[in-house]
């Protein structure tokens, strides 16, 4: 690795499993420090340790962005570890209810996860940023929130307002030097697609029937992400703010 992220701080939201544990094993390689926050608090603290292990560091934070208290601490700790730099913002559940069926709890919950999360952290953590000149803050979205799929109007809703979201913080922050953007996935080998597809039949039958019907007829990798998310948090993307970054073999772009 590149030494990219040497001398600064990363808050991994959801960092216990998936692409955002993708992306904490990542930025340790390229020299970050890494808080690996999760709800999942003995996941969490597997990867920090699975980083330290490599010779890199890392420490745990069991924190749930549905509580208000548990976000500020979790950036607390993290801003205790040195210069916090990035906001990696990954914590999301999926739904896959239609309209008609779905409960309030269901609905909510989404809301709650996948877009007042990232909310609450940008809002505890972004002050931090700003106190140490600035820095990166990375929504991990969807293709979802750029399109549309039957049957996921819960996440769809929340994906496609993560992106207004962090459009808005973006222009927001830009003069006190923190960029915003997003990670637009498709599906990929790593995280939630890989759990929802498990619950069916024929894992392995949906997983071909969505890489086939991606342009580039294979599913996105973890270090795909990886590559884009270390690119938006170093000095690399320096005018990048505001910004979607489709990481998807170009699905979003033919169904536009």
């Amino acid at each position: 690795m590149t030494g990219l992220l040497r001398e600064r701080v990363a808050l991994v939201v959801g960092g216990a499993s998936g692409l955002g544990e993708a992306i904490a094993h990542r930025f340790a390689a390229e020299g970050a420090t890494v808080a690996v926050a999760d709800a999942n608090g003995p996941g969490a603290q597997t990867v920090a340790d699975a980083i330290v292990a490599h010779g890199h560091n890392a420490v745990a934070v069991e924190a749930d962005v549905t509580v208000t208290a548990d976000v500020e601490r979790m950036v607390a700790v993290a801003a205790g570890l040195g210069p916090l730099r990035v906001l990696v913002l990954s914590a999301a559940v999926e739904s896959s209810v239609p309209l008609v069926d779905l409960s309030d709890d269901e609905w909510q919950h989404v809301l709650d996860v996948d877009l007042t999360g990232p909310f609450r952290v940008m809002r505890a953590g972004i002050p931090h940023l700003i106190a140490h000149g600035g820095g990166s803050v990375i929504a991990l979205g969807s293709t979802l929130g750029l399109t549309v799929a039957p049957g996921y109007p819960a996440y769809c809703a929340a994906k496609g307002a993560l992106v207004n979201l962090c459009k808005q913080a973006a222009i927001d922050y830009a003069p006190q030097g923190v960029r915003v953007n997003v990670l637009a996935p498709s599906a990929t080998d790593t995280g939630l697609f890989m759990e929802h597809s498990a619950r069916a039949p024929d894992p392995e039958a949906v997983r071909a029937m969505v890489a086939r019907a991606n342009p580039m007829r294979r599913l996105g990798t973890a270090d795909e992400v990886g590559d884009a998310a270390v690119f938006l948090a170093s000095d690399m993307s320096t005018y990048v703010s505001g910004t979607v970054i489709a990481l998807d073999g170009g699905l979003a772009a033919r169904r536009l």
